[in-house]
């Protein structure tokens, strides 16, 4: 059993005055701290962009100095945007296999060091470099396109596309831990600044700095109360490498597979009580709601505008942190955050929008518009 005895997480910000070893040293901290462990058997790293930006090879050895855990074994793991969920199927892997009894997974990246154009270049390397990036038509672009087939295959007013990105925002006002912690009304989502028409400044995610920490272990914590919450499992698959080479490109079709690998069907999904999905964009929150199966092809819109994944909704209560788009994406370290995130939900903690006496939460992550996927389902105890 994979157990969360701690978490720790830093506000996603334009972090100028602190490099990526004194963010993840922030995060781990409180995370040790709340889990009352001293010492770790492994240290695993998620980051994705360090590597072009700090940059730094052997992250996790170094890290692993800098936080004082001399001696503990070490290694970084990299999967794009998924790279936190990796993270945590490599630790609960090595949890699992009795290979160690406790372990401290570190999310982190920094995104906002270099001028912007820089990191939109390197963001380009999450998509695959043999056509998507290499043609350059950029994250905005692809979602572009997809948001417009969205529309025409549907019959999908822009207006109503509006709605998911002001929930978010709602739901993220009271994040403490988010970005953008301000409401948007759906009006002023598609009438904001053009990216790559229809999709507007407000469809997408901010750039941000950000470290998120979980200590995970085979036993009971050291102090009462422990543990917080189970990982109980997590899979993923691989998908096409561009949406373009999909006979369906409206359906995310690694996540499908990650899904049914993980055993859950759309109908056990009503027994999950909170969600942390992967919106990049405004259209990849909707594709992955009707690919779980959680609306009907093409309706997903229209749920989330009739307030069916907000509190006092009848589906599973949807990015209660305001997701990518209100509380950021610090890439390798934001499906760290979600796990945190989930097990504050899980055990009653979380500080903002709460999920009435929740007991299953279900982590999804999607690299770029689904070359990767992973999906983690998480109790409480």
């Amino acid at each position: 059993m994979a157990k969360i005895l701690g978490y720790g997480l830093t506000r996603v910000e334009r972090h100028y005055d602190k490099g990526v070893r004194e963010l993840a040293a922030e995060a781990t901290e409180k995370a040790l701290e709340h889990s009352g462990i001293e010492n770790v058997d492994f240290i695993v790293v998620a980051s994705s962009l360090s590597y072009l930006q700090e940059p730094q090879l052997d992250i996790a050895g170094y890290l692993a100095s800098f936080l004082g855990l001399r001696g503990a074994r070490s290694f970084a793991v990299e999967a794009g945007e998924s790279s936190g969920a990796a993270a945590l199927q490599v630790a609960k892997s090595l949890i699992d296999s009795g290979h160690a009894s406790t372990v401290l997974v570190v999310g982190i990246d920094k995104l906002t060091d270099y001028p912007s154009q820089e990191t939109y270049r390197h963001l380009q390397l999450l998509y695959d470099t043999y056509s998507d990036a290499f043609y350059n038509i950029g994250h905005a672009g692809i979602a572009g396109i997809l948001m417009r087939l969205y529309m025409k295959a549907y019959g999908v007013s822009r207006e109503i596309l509006s709605y998911w990105p002001s929930m978010m925002h709602s739901h993220g006002s009271s994040n403490p831990y988010a970005m953008l912690r301000f409401r948007v009304d759906p009006s002023k989502v598609h009438s904001s600044a053009p990216l790559a028409e229809p999709v507007t400044l407000m469809d997408a995610y901010p750039l941000g700095d950000g470290a998120a920490a979980i200590v995970m272990s085979s036993s009971e914590g050291p102090r009462a109360g422990d543990p917080a919450a189970e990982l109980v499992r997590i899979e993923s698959s691989t998908g096409f490498p561009s949406p373009a080479l999909s006979d369906d490109p409206l359906k995310i079709d690694s996540l499908a597979a990650s899904m049914s690998r993980l055993g859950i069907s759309p109908r056990d999904l009503g027994n999950v009580d909170v969600m942390e999905i992967h919106d990049s964009f405004t259209i990849t929150g909707l594709l992955i709601l009707e690919t779980l199966g959680l609306a009907d092809r093409g309706k997903a819109p229209e749920s989330v505008a009739e307030g069916r994944f907000t509190v006092g909704g009848d589906g599973p209560l949807v990015n209660p942190s305001g997701g990518l788009k209100s509380r950021g994406h610090p890439i390798g370290a934001t499906d760290v955050y979600k796990a945190a995130e989930i097990v504050m939900q899980l055990d009653g903690s979380f500080p903002g929008v709460k999920a009435q006496d929740a007991r299953l939460g279900l982590l999804v992550s999607v690299n770029g518009f689904g070359s990767s996927s992973y999906v983690g389902l998480f109790k409480s105890v």
